[in-house]
């Protein structure tokens, strides 16, 4: 259906702005100009008499009645896409719109890959992936597969697959090696310049082993918030990482990153695809593609919390 069209598709971008709380945002989303997105809302408001959003130059918020609208065409529209959904799953061929959420850097490297594939084998599919370090909500947000990283699914209505362990890689680059030799244990770590997230005051590495998961405090001389440039320093040869494998394999396979210490190579988290149930058409050959692009050999599902 034409998200631009008629009353439903004043209610998709107004759900949409509202979600976002983002004019630019919601349009992107809808793949419509910020004008038609504000003109549509302006026509919403018009017609039912109120004023369902505050703009300011920073933000937009939803007024009370604003809260209540959201509620109801939220309802509404999940019905409606529910049965297009039904309608559309008769013969089995995926099709129609699929909503993905997806983690950064993996969403990117690894989400994303399997989504193209998926979509060029099925062009009658529609694509929303969103990349967002964001805890979505699944049903709220009628977001169609979710991938995650967690140590735990908890029961509830929503499946979980599991897709891949959260196999982390310790490594360095054969000139940084050279220069101040190759740890041996995990207290040779504390002779060594780690290159470390930014996100606490004292960075501690936690590594699972032989004898369980030890954390242990590191330091260095350079720091970001962001993974891949952590992984570019180490490959600049500015000291030890411990980085996801999907992050740095190329890398590795490469020679411009070697692995130390690889005894310590997972953590205690896994890679999930959380869905809900029945899972129409679209959404299973997706998780089948993801399964098979992380090289899951866990073919179970589970029930998750949302």
């Amino acid at each position: 259906m034409d998200p631009a069209g008629g009353h439903l598709g004043e209610m998709r971008a107004f759900l949409e702005v509202a979600r976002r709380q983002s004019f630019s945002a919601a349009a992107k989303a809808l793949g419509l100009t910020s004008s038609s997105v504000s003109k549509q809302i302006a026509r919403l408001e018009e017609r039912l008499g109120v004023q369902l959003l505050r703009r300011t130059t920073r933000r937009v918020s939803l007024t009370e009645a604003g809260h209540l609208y959201a509620e109801r065409t939220g309802r509404i529209l999940a019905d409606v896409e529910e049965a297009e959904r039904a309608v559309a799953d008769l013969d089995g061929t995926p099709r129609g719109t699929l909503r993905i959420s997806a983690l950064p850097i993996l969403g990117t490297l690894r989400v994303a890959p399997a989504v193209l594939a998926c979509r060029a084998r099925y062009p009658e599919l529609r694509i929303d992936l969103d990349i967002t370090d964001r805890l979505v909500d699944l049903v709220a947000e009628r977001i169609d597969v979710a991938v995650r990283l967690t140590a735990a699914i908890s029961p509830a209505s929503l499946v979980a697959r599991r897709l891949a362990d959260d196999r982390r890689v310790l490594c360095a680059s054969p000139r940084y090696l050279r220069r101040h030799g190759t740890p041996r244990r995990l207290e040779d770590l504390a002779d060594h310049d780690c290159i470390t997230l930014n996100q606490e005051p004292v960075a501690r590495w936690t590594l699972l082993g032989p004898e369980g998961e030890r954390v242990v405090p590191v330091s260095g001389t350079f720091r970001s918030s962001d993974t891949v440039t952590l992984r570019d320093a180490a490959v600049a040869g500015l000291g030890l990482a411990n980085l996801p494998d999907y992050v740095v394999q190329e890398h590795l396979e490469s020679g411009a990153l070697r692995r130390v210490l690889p005894e310590y190579g997972t953590s205690k988290r896994a890679i999930f695809a959380v869905y809900a149930t029945p899972a129409r058409a679209a959404v299973r050959v997706l998780v089948e593609a993801l399964a098979k692009a992380m090289g899951s050999r866990a073919a179970g599902t589970s029930k998750a919390a949302p």
